[in-house]
């Protein structure tokens, strides 16, 4: 008998093929059969009219601190998500000495968006060692499956303390981190990831330890997973700001990581870049023309603009990254109030954004900064109206509406401004490049300021149904089985006998992300931006399902991949 007959689903079985009306049989945590299914159930779904898809596969989130907190990894699996991949750019929270974490702590903060007093507030420090967090991950049985990076930042801190933001490695020093590396391996982390990123540094501006490493550390480090079986290496490039050629320099020296461990590099992002449209199409076939010759080099593309969102009331990644907003928003909020309130300013800001470079020193166009949250109910019909529009409704200057408007919600309305992967044709393109992969949810990073987490039902709702850039099944392949190779993991990314139960069952007319809310939901109150998802009908992780009639369930089915109970060591 099974455990679950789903009936008369489209069946989108990860590969691309074709989709076809079928049956999916469910036993034990496995499929047990795809096609017409006459065996009994316990429990059978009518599928008609949903289309049936592999659980989706996300393998570039941040969720290693949430996780402690949030075991059902919110909002990933409501969109479809049932594999996550942690520890992206070399920011893990292991290994930690005990009096190290609040310095781990404040990296998170300032890198990756995460509020202290939330991650002081809800991590649960049980580990030292990166195995031991593993571990704990086991313990606090996630809901979705989990895979984990060992980061390079995490682990030089471990060893060199404080001269890790100060110096080269020591020979003794760098056989401690291969040292390191491989316990971590050895004990189911799927690699190794770093950042090079000149975006990524401390409050104080110090790089994080991960840039302070010569090339010839990453080199060593990489060597460091060969003899095992498994290993990916993730990577955010030096030249993130780059130009095309300097993407390609840095993706040349990826290519030379691959050789070394003779294992995937996947690098992130490539975007498309307003100020050099083609380059990202240059960059991208030249990682084809490196996996021709055998070199397993591939960078991560995204599917939906990277649109930052700042509010005045509190800095963010986008405006700490900022050299004009950032020492204004380092004031105290009375003097900043009085200094958004100043005539001065405000002539200061006309100025600068009639002069060609971007305005208010904040987006490219006043057409291309929009009103996306306030607390304001009067302000709900402004809601994703850009500061162009409303200034023609108000009846003001730009510079004056976003000021006004800010004030008028002290400084706590938010601002949303797309900056990189704004043309759809150059987007569409990189999206169906073999040579990418479809990932950059950032899920759990940027809390306040992004929300990519629901990547996989944008993708279907605009680029297959709206804009029919994609077929159904290859949009499917490139959340499933797409990543499922690449990445080494087994016996998922495809709706097959044998293969774990991950799955989504979604309405094609409707599956889409809903709109973004804001949610005060973090430890100690913090907030976060939050996308609920549409259309998605029911999630299995393992069998059990994490979504049931559009409801999430309690349930927490997921593995840890890579220990015991997940991936084969």
């Amino acid at each position: 008998m099974l455990d679950l007959l789903i009936r008369d689903a489209e069946i989108c079985n990860g590969t691309g093929a074709p989709r076809f009306r079928g049956d999916i049989g469910i036993r034990e945590g496995r499929i047990v059969a795809v096609g017409r299914v006459n065996d009994t159930a316990r429990h059978r779904i009518e599928a008609g009219g949903l289309f049936a898809a592999p659980g989706f596969i996300d393998v570039h989130t941040h969720y290693d601190c949430q996780i402690s907190w949030d075991p059902y990894l919110t909002p990933s699996g409501w969109h479809g998500v049932t594999t996550v991949v942690l520890g992206n750019c070399g920011f893990t929270i292991a290994p930690c000495h005990p009096g190290d974490r609040e310095l781990l702590m404040q990296m998170l903060l300032y890198v990756e968006g995460m509020p202290t007093a939330a991650l002081a507030a809800g991590i649960r420090w049980e580990w030292q060692s990166f195995p031991e967090y593993l571990a704990a991950l086991e313990r606090w049985r996630p809901a979705l499956n989990v895979a984990a990076f060992a980061g390079h930042s995490a682990i030089r801190y471990y060893v060199m303390r404080d001269a890790a933001t100060q110096r080269p490695a020591t020979e003794d020093e760098l056989a401690a981190m291969r040292q390191l590396l491989a316990e971590a391996i050895q004990a189911g982390a799927w690699g190794f990831s770093s950042s090079e990123s000149p975006t990524h540094f401390f409050g104080d501006g110090t790089p994080v330890p991960s840039r302070i490493a010569p090339r010839d550390e990453l080199r060593a480090l990489a060597a460091a997973l060969r003899p095992f079986d498994r290993g990916v290496i993730e990577i955010a490039p030096q030249h993130l700001l780059g130009t095309a050629q300097d993407k390609i320099e840095d993706q040349h020296f990826y290519a030379s990581l691959a050789e070394a461990s003779g294992k995937l590099v996947s690098w992130a992002p490539l975007l498309h870049n307003p100020f050099e449209p083609e380059g990202a199409l240059r960059v991208i076939d030249d990682a084809a023309q490196l996996q021709a010759k055998g070199l397993r080099v591939v960078p991560q593309v995204g599917c939906r603009p990277l649109e930052v969102r700042i509010t005045f009331g509190s800095s963010s990644i986008a405006t700490e990254n900022n050299p004009f907003w950032r020492p204004i928003l380092a004031k105290p909020l009375e003097e900043r109030t009085q200094l958004l309130k100043s005539s001065q300013f405000r002539d200061e800001l006309r100025a600068m954004s009639a002069g060609g470079g971007w305005v208010a020193a904040l987006g490219p166009s006043w057409q291309q900064i929009f009103l996306r949250w306030s607390p304001l109910p009067h302000h709900s019909e402004w809601i994703d109206h850009s500061v162009a529009d409303l200034a023609a409704a108000r009846g003001t200057d730009e510079v004056d509406t976003l000021l006004d408007i800010s004030l008028e919600t002290n400084l706590t309305c938010q601002w949303g401004i797309p900056i990189m992967n704004t043309d759809e044709q150059i987007v569409g393109q990189l999206l169906r490049h073999p040579a990418g992969l479809l990932a950059l949810s950032d899920a759990g990073a940027h809390v306040d300021t992004l929300a990519d987490h629901s990547f996989a039902t944008h993708l279907l709702a605009h680029w297959v149904r709206n804009r029919e850039v994609l077929s159904w099944e290859e949009a499917v392949r490139l959340l499933t089985s797409v990543p499922a190779r690449l990445y080494g993991i087994p016996q998922r990314g495809e709706l097959r006998p044998g293969y774990a139960a991950d799955l989504v069952l979604f309405d094609p007319t409707r599956v889409g992300p809903a709109r973004t809310e804001l949610w005060n939901d973090l430890p100690g109150g913090a907030h976060r931006l939050v996308q609920p998802a549409v259309g998605v009908e029911y999630v299995f992780v393992n069998g059990v399902a994490i979504v049931e009639n559009s409801r999430p369930t309690t349930e927490r089915a997921g593995i840890v991949l890579g220990r015991k109970n997940g991936a084969p060591h």
